[in-house]
Parts: C-alpha cells; structure tokens; sequence
C-alpha cells in the first residue's frame, strides 16, 4: 500500500469502476464521487486527508472548472493536487483549469496502465507495485499494454471468452497468450485474435474476441 488517498469525480460510473480499480490495485484507497457538489461537500471536511483529487471538467450541475473555482474561493488553502480529466483535448479549458489551481491533466482516451504509471510520477511515488511476471498474458498490440490476470470463460473454433482486469478497444488486435488456448489451436505460439465485445460485469470486464489466425 503507498498510503495515498484519491477522491475520483465523474458522472461516468464504466470509467470510475475500470480506474477505482486500478488505482486500488496500485494501493491507493480511492473515494468515488458521480455528482460534484457532494465530492465538494467531502472535501471540505476530509481535506486534510486527502492527497490527490481527479475531476472530470465535464460534469453536470457543477462542472470541473466550477468546482476548482469554489474550492479555489474557500478561505482554507488545500495540500492536496488536483488533476482534471478531459474528453478531448481542449488547451483554453485545460488552461483555465491550471489557473484555477489543477496541476495537470489526463486525457479519458488513455490507457488505465499508462494513466496510472503517470499517477505514480505525479505523486511522486518511487516505489510501486511491480507487474504481475505470469507467463499467461494478453497483449494489446496497438499500444502494448500487457494484462496479466485473466480468466479464459470458453473458447471454440472461432472465438474465446475471458474476463479481464481491464476494458479492451473494440475491434483491437490482441495476442493471448495462455497454454491452455495454445494447446487447444495446437500451436506453440500467442493467439491473434481481434475484440468483439466488451462488456464490463461489475469489477471484472467480460471479453468476446474472434480468431485471427
């Protein structure tokens, strides 16, 4: 555990679970929050607590550059770092974000793994959690994520099912490397198979894909 408390603001409840998920894995504890006013409500009361907020700028009622701008108001001075999220990448928001007390940005369209590792340097974490060194992987080939901890579900001729750690693009290239699978297709080496769907079953995220080989 490394001890650090993040207070995570989005109305996107798929993006929340897949990122609460992650960072809780990472050893972070992590506070959730779909409706900003209520995190705005936590914070004043926890603010000594907590090490790190990330906000999405885009939310109903009040929105992200709204919340930085109260909390910015309040009398008491915060020691935590904000981080906002953006959708797209927008420079005239994400530099009013800045001004109004955020220290950087992160993009909703990046990979969880890659979103985390710049949490960690953010932070300024040193020491985190090395990666899972199992044999058994899966590869996202189009930005070479590596999931380690899967679960094969069923597999035939033409297609194989497993639940994930992580939401995978549709239409991805992957290889899955599993000896089971291998055994199955009588081959020594990973399978190319491309995502069909993607569907994400609570903390876990269930994965169609279909053969390429």
């Amino acid at each position: 555990m490394n001890g650090k408390s993040v207070v995570l603001i989005d109305d996107s409840e798929d993006y929340t679970t897949l990122l609460k998920s992650k960072l809780k894995r990472e050893g972070f504890t992590v506070k959730v929050f779909h409706q900003s006013e209520e995190a705005f409500q936590f914070v004043l009361r926890n603010h000594s607590e907590i090490d790190l907020i990330i906000i999405d700028l885009m939310m109903p009622k009040l929105s992200g550059l709204e919340f930085l701008s109260t909390l910015k108001d309040h009398k008491e001075k915060p020691k935590f770092k904000i981080c906002v999220l953006s959708g797209k990448n927008d420079l005239l928001e994400i530099e009013a974000a800045f001004k109004l007390g955020a220290s950087e940005y992160f993009l909703k369209s990046e990979n969880i793994d890659v979103l985390a590792e710049k949490i960690y340097e953010f932070m300024e974490i040193v020491n985190h959690p090395s990666p899972d060194q199992s044999k058994e992987f899966i590869s996202l080939l189009e930005i070479t994520n590596v999931i380690h901890d899967f679960q094969l579900v069923k597999y035939d001729e033409n297609n194989v099912t497993f639940y994930s750690r992580e939401e995978l693009p549709i239409h991805s290239t992957i290889q899955i490397n599993s000896e089971k699978l291998k055994k199955y297709k009588k081959t020594a080496k990973p399978i190319n198979c491309i995502v069909d769907n993607c569907e994400i079953l609570d903390e876990k995220v269930l994965i169609t894909c279909q053969y390429l080989d």
